[in-house]
Formats: C-alpha cells, sequence, structure tokens
C-alpha cells in the first residue's frame, strides 16, 4: 500500500523526565493557538478579580499564635486560582492534562514554571506564521 507522512508539528514533552507523564500538543494547529491566547485572556481578565481579592486580604491582623486572622480566605483564593489555572490546562491540553503535569499540588508558582517552559515552544511555531501576514508580505495562507 502506498504512503505519505504528514508532519503534523506536534510535541511530545515529558513532566520532569518522567516518561510516563508526556503532553502532547501541537503549537502549529490554529485551534491550539485559539486555545492558547484564549488562556491567556482569560486569565489577564481573571488577574484584577484575583489581585483585588488579595490586597483586601493582605491587611489582615495576627491571632495570639501569629496566625493570619482570615488565613482560610487567603487559601481558599489560592485554591480558586490553582483549580481556574487547571480547568483551563486541561481545555488547552485535553481532559486529564493538569494531572498528568501537577498531580494533586495545587502550588502557584507550579502554573508559572509551566507556561515558562511551554511559551517558547508556542512562540517558535507562531511567529513564522504570524510574520506571513505583516504588512507587505507575500500572504498564502496554505503555507
Amino acid at each position: 500500500m502506498d504512503s505519505i507522512r504528514i508532519n503534523t508539528g506536534e510535541k511530545r514533552i515529558a513532566i520532569n523526565d518522567d516518561p510516563e507523564r508526556v503532553i502532547v500538543f501541537n503549537p502549529e494547529d490554529i485551534g491550539f493557538a485559539e486555545r492558547f491566547y484564549q488562556l491567556l485572556q482569560d486569565f489577564e481578565a481573571k488577574q484584577a478579580e484575583y489581585q483585588a481579592r488579595a490586597d483586601e486580604l493582605d491587611n489582615q491582623t495576627l491571632d495570639e499564635r501569629g496566625i493570619p486572622s482570615r488565613i482560610g480566605e487567603s487559601l481558599a483564593l489560592l485554591r480558586e486560582v490553582c483549580e481556574f489555572l487547571k480547568e483551563r490546562i486541561d481545555h488547552l491540553f485535553g481532559a486529564g492534562s493538569s494531572q498528568k503535569i501537577f498531580g494533586e499540588a495545587l502550588t502557584p508558582d507550579m502554573f508559572e514554571q509551566f507556561f515558562t517552559g511551554i511559551v517558547p515552544y508556542v512562540q517558535t511555531a507562531r511567529s513564522g506564521k504570524v510574520a506571513r501576514y505583516a504588512p507587505g508580505k507575500r500572504k498564502n495562507v496554505m503555507k
């Protein structure tokens, strides 16, 4: 049987060098790019809300044990931010991806680490595509 090979642009990325924890995505896929940039927009929209709530919680008094008086609310806000990001990552990379990437952990810093690692793949793949549509460039949508 005849066959052709098609390079779909898929990237396979292991999490912490673990071959059992691999995410697969295609940064050249328009659907992925749309979901990726939508995730960024969604988070930016939520960021102002989260920051306002965090600012309000910053002015806490300490109890006799040195624990902030509204620690429960502060932790709930951090949980909400983490769960929001996990849900959006699952939408972007597929159901169960956030579990594969982060496990049960809810640490805000791990999301920054994740996006710092993923963004270069997206930027590299998208930079050539975006450049084609810059003023004065040839616009061949099939390339």
